[in-house]
């Protein structure tokens, strides 16, 4: 099959207005990856679904499991497929496969029979990347098997230290490892702390470890005498520093260290205020574990939220928790980070300022947000003399945007902005067929809700389906 060929099943199977034996055609008359395709829809039929489940090609099932526009209950149909393979996919979900768009969550039971799965990886795979209920993750936590506790603490990193402070004491040295990473320690007595110290091959490597470490009084001299800046800085976000030595580095000649100790969180306004720090707008600040272990505490993001300091504020908007006058506070702040992560992070942040964040945002995860029901759809049309293409794109969202604008700017000198218009019901046929043979727009346009049955047809014979 040629490669526009494909193209084009591969958009017609995505497209929302293909009637469902187009859908069943694909699925049972094509061959490889392309037929997962008509999984990734907004939504999928549940004739699909039923061929999927009893498809004795193991692959064909395991696209309908890790699908992204199928429904929790409909890839939860494959939790007792008879293939251990297939099942930790349906553990896995498919926002292990990418995270443009959030998948609708397996139900709470369906998630707490594979934490009961007989097969290891099975269970391995579950709430590895995509948190689980926290009744399921305990039992994941106090799973016989090693692996499975040490998959459960992968990428956890807001989880509560409660939960994760056993296994620092677990038989087996990796899950120990694991959960020290995310409860932000370092295991080991001061003599194993300072040669890990040593043999660091980074700078960066030397501030984590310091910043994990248990310190005790002797230990937190011996680094601080070590001279090493990135130590000091490592030190400075130890939550068990001494506060002798907090006064001591809030002078440091490093404005590293100075922010570092800057941003703890036991600090008074008027203490934070006295030190030399400085956070531009695009400077980096990563969030120390106390941060992601705090998101549910609501005085500590009180303080964070109410801080004059721009990188204690940073620390709130991670939170999901955030009440709404927190929200609105974050909302307007001056420093666009902390608009950006409040965006990012909360379900509730403002429609509008998601807009604005995504008109200012230069990183490429700035229409991540474009699902959010709240994000504005109504008046986007006057963003299609934008010089930014992103922000022409957002046209085609706007119910009101007449024919005749989609249209010129299917025209688009950006092919983004093309394929996005290629989508859009209210394009003409006509531009919308001159489309399926642009090269770079042929998916979008057989996507396109307007393509005709005759195109449509010739698509499923081009690619030798009945």
């Amino acid at each position: 099959m040629k490669r526009a060929d494909l193209e084009r099943l591969d958009g017609l199977a995505r497209n929302p207005a293909a009637p469902e034996s187009v859908l069943l055609r694909i699925l049972t008359g094509a061959e490889g990856p392309v037929r997962r395709s008509v999984f990734e829809r907004d939504e999928v039929p549940e004739s699909l679904c039923d061929v999927a489940v009893s498809h004795p090609d193991r692959e064909v099932r395991s696209y309908l499991a890790v699908g992204r526009g199928a429904s929790g209950a409909q890839r939860a149909r494959l939790a007792s497929d008879p293939d251990p393979w297939v099942r930790s996919r349906v553990a896995a979900r498919p926002e292990v496969h990418g995270r443009w768009r959030k998948a609708d969550p397996l139900p709470d039971e369906v998630c707490a029979s594979l934490a009961w799965d007989e097969d290891r990886q099975v269970r391995a795979w579950l709430g590895m990347f995509v948190p689980v209920p926290d009744e399921v993750w305990a039992l994941l936590l106090a799973d016989p098997e090693a692996k499975v506790r040490e998959s459960a603490l992968y990428h956890r990193r807001r989880a509560p230290i409660e939960a994760v402070r056993p296994l620092l004491d677990d038989p087996d040295p990796a899950v120990r490892r694991a959960a020290a990473h995310v409860a932000g320690v370092v295991l080991g007595s001061p003599a194993e702390i300072l040669e890990q110290v040593a043999a660091a091959d980074s700078g960066w490597g030397r501030r984590e470890i310091v910043a994990g470490a248990v310190l005790t009084d002797d230990l937190a001299d011996r680094l601080y005498a070590t001279g090493d800046e990135d130590v000091r800085a490592g030190l400075a976000a130890n939550r068990g520093l001494p506060d002798r030595l907090v006064t001591a580095l809030a002078s440091d000649a490093s404005p590293a260290v100075r922010l570092a100790v800057s941003l703890r969180p036991e600090l008074t306004e008027e203490r934070r205020a006295a030190i030399d720090w400085h956070v531009g707008p695009e400077d980096r600040i990563y969030p120390p574990a106390w941060v992601m272990q705090s998101l549910t505490d609501p005085v500590l993001m009180l303080a964070c939220a109410e801080s004059a300091h721009p990188g204690m504020r940073r620390f709130a908007a991670y939170s999901p928790h955030l009440p709404g006058d927190l929200v609105a506070r974050l909302a307007a702040d001056e420093d666009f980070v902390v608009r950006m992560l409040l965006c990012e992070n909360h379900p509730a942040a403002p429609g509008e300022l998601l807009l604005e964040t995504l008109l200012a945002s230069p990183f490429i995860t700035r229409f991540e947000q474009l699902p959010q029901p709240q994000f504005p759809r109504a008046g986007l049309a006057r963003f299609a003399e934008s010089e930014d293409p992103g922000a022409r794109s957002l046209v085609a969202r706007d119910p009101e945007a007449p024919a005749e604008l989609i249209e010129r700017l299917s025209h688009d000198p950006s092919a983004g902005v093309r394929r996005v218009m290629a989508g859009d019901a209210r394009l003409p046929v006509g531009r919308l067929l001159d489309l399926l043979d642009e090269p770079e727009t042929i998916g979008a346009a057989a996507e396109g809700p307007a393509l005709p049955l005759t195109a449509t047809e010739a698509i499923l014979a081009a690619a030798g389906i009945p």
